[in-house]
């Protein structure tokens, strides 16, 4: 779309929200795997007073871990969908619907 010397190429926003959901599609193996190894060695820490110390403080630490992973993933989920109506809207205020 061209609009006051203005140029936007659709193809690249949508493209862009390809590549974010790419991300997010990479993202989410990361955290599943990352969740396997904790759900595989939660009660390997050893028998000593840090593995004690470490499996008590070890669900907060999980928490915060993928509560972090549940935001960046749907920021991007946010940044796909924002650039897909990006695109959208550009389609439409150049009349190719």
């Amino acid at each position: 779309m061209t609009f006051d010397g203005m140029y936007v190429e659709r193809a690249a926003l949508e493209g862009g929200a390809r590549f974010v959901e790419d991300e997010q599609t990479r993202i989410a193996r990361a955290r599943d795997t990352l969740r396997a190894a904790f759900d595989r060695d939660r009660r390997t820490l050893g028998d000593d007073q840090y593995g004690a110390e470490l499996e008590k403080q070890l669900p907060e630490i999980e928490n915060g871990i993928f509560d972090a992973f549940h935001a960046y993933l749907d920021a991007l989920g946010d940044s796909a969908d924002g650039l897909r109506v990006s695109a959208r809207n550009y389609k439409q205020a150049d009349g190719d619907d």
